[in-house]
């Protein structure tokens, strides 16, 4: 009896702990309670120093077998990157959750990856280029400052990158969160469970220079429906870690979701993004059935139809105009954003940490889990009272009492 007890105040105190843990002892922070849009004297394009030749196609998101089938994942690490290569993927990744693949690391086009989270909604990140794997995690539905205190901790390895990942997905950033939260460079706006392009406007007019990835997010190699639909398409000189890395910081690439009878091999392209006087030229390799310039709130700036060759005039009430590309097959081309700005040093502003508000939230939790192990303490041992809640005195035989020498 006492045994069973033992166990279940065993698996109830790790429960309770993780609530704990979560709710009470995570840092809190200070979140604006607007955000600001893109302003500046400055009009960063990161298609200002692109080569059209230099177009290159990626994934950062694919799962193989890990965790000894735990995990979501079939297939091993070389059948992803032999498939990938088949396809002629420049750059692909494995990223397993919570553990960076190292079989082609000896390969010139080789980039660290994982996947960050295990919690009930999907609220997940996908770290590129870092060296180790960040284990805090929250299990529950995820506060704001859980988020903000997990992005942080991602974020102390400045050489990585950390990406959203489908932001869509159960909800797993809100609206309110997004447009608060800093500390992450690009959000998988395109990727087989969802289209965040919603979520990725609320980040972008909340004046977060926030860039776009494309991703299969594969869990099956073997399913060709699973595998080379979303890309990432990047401008790039060598495809080294590095390069890849100051790419997609920079923006310089866009997403591609491709339509069923598109050909792989023969994807349409930006061939160019010029900026002058204020004017957005844009040309592609081929006409497009429409091209949209979407702004501040996910305004529709201007709309063309049947061209390959644009241009629009941006206005300082745009803030920001990005472009979404769509060709008669179905195929998609999601540019990133044009902006207003004051600075090219893309640093987000962080949220300041709440002290007074973390330290009091410390102590009252330090002062539950205190009392839940008193109580788990008398319920081990069956407890110290009568039905009458008064304590009862020991009785011994024939009512005598001992003798103390």
């Amino acid at each position: 009896m006492k045994a069973s007890r033992i166990f279940l105040v065993i698996f109830l105190s790790g429960i309770f702990w993780l609530v704990i843990a979560q709710f009470f002892f995570c840092t809190r922070f200070q979140f604006k309670q607007e955000a600001s849009a893109f302003k500046g004297n400055i009009i960063y394009n990161p298609y200002a120093n692109i080569n059209a030749e230099n177009w290159e196609k990626c994934n950062f998101h694919a799962h193989g077998n890990a965790w000894n089938g735990l995990t979501n994942g079939s297939g091993s690490a070389a059948d992803i990157h032999r498939v990938y290569d088949s396809l002629n993927y420049s750059v692909h990744c494995v990223s397993n959750y919570h553990q960076i693949d190292t079989v082609d690391a000896a390969q010139q086009n080789y980039v660290s990856a994982y996947e960050h989270g295990f919690n009930l909604m999907k609220t997940h990140q996908l770290v590129l280029g870092g060296r180790d794997v960040e284990w805090l995690e929250y299990l529950f539905p995820q506060t704001a400052n859980n988020k903000q205190d997990i992005l942080n901790n991602l974020s102390l390895d400045t050489n990585s990158l950390v990406i959203l990942n489908h932001p869509a997905l159960r909800n797993g950033y809100s609206e309110k969160e997004l447009s608060h939260l800093t500390n992450f460079n690009c959000m998988e706006v395109l990727s087989p469970y969802g289209i965040s392009e919603k979520q990725w406007d609320i980040v972008l007019s909340a004046g977060k220079p926030v860039f776009v990835v494309g991703n299969d997010d594969m869990h099956d190699i073997y399913n060709k429906e699973q595998v080379g639909r979303m890309a990432t398409i990047l401008n790039l000189k060598n495809t080294n870690q590095a390069s890849v890395l100051s790419a997609l910081k920079k923006g310089e690439g866009y997403g591609i979701v491709l339509g069923k009878t598109q050909d792989p091999f023969q994807l349409p392209e930006l061939k160019r993004l010029l900026l002058k006087a204020n004017k957005l030229d844009l040309q592609l390799s081929e006409k497009a059935r429409s091209i949209d310039f979407i702004g501040q709130n996910g305004k529709l700036l201007a709309s063309f139809s049947d061209r390959k060759n644009v241009q629009y005039k941006l206005n300082t009430s745009d803030c920001y105009a990005r472009a979404k590309i769509t060709f008669e097959n179905g195929t998609q081309i999601y540019l990133n954003p044009v902006f207003f700005t004051n600075t090219t040093n893309f640093a987000q502003v962080q949220n300041p940490i709440n002290f007074t508000e973390t330290i009091i939230f410390k102590v009252i939790g330090t002062l539950l889990y205190a009392a839940w192990l008193l109580w788990a303490w008398s319920f081990i041992n069956g407890g110290r009272s009568s039905k009458s809640g008064r304590y009862q005195m020991p009785t011994f035989p024939d009512n005598t009492f001992p003798e103390f020498n």
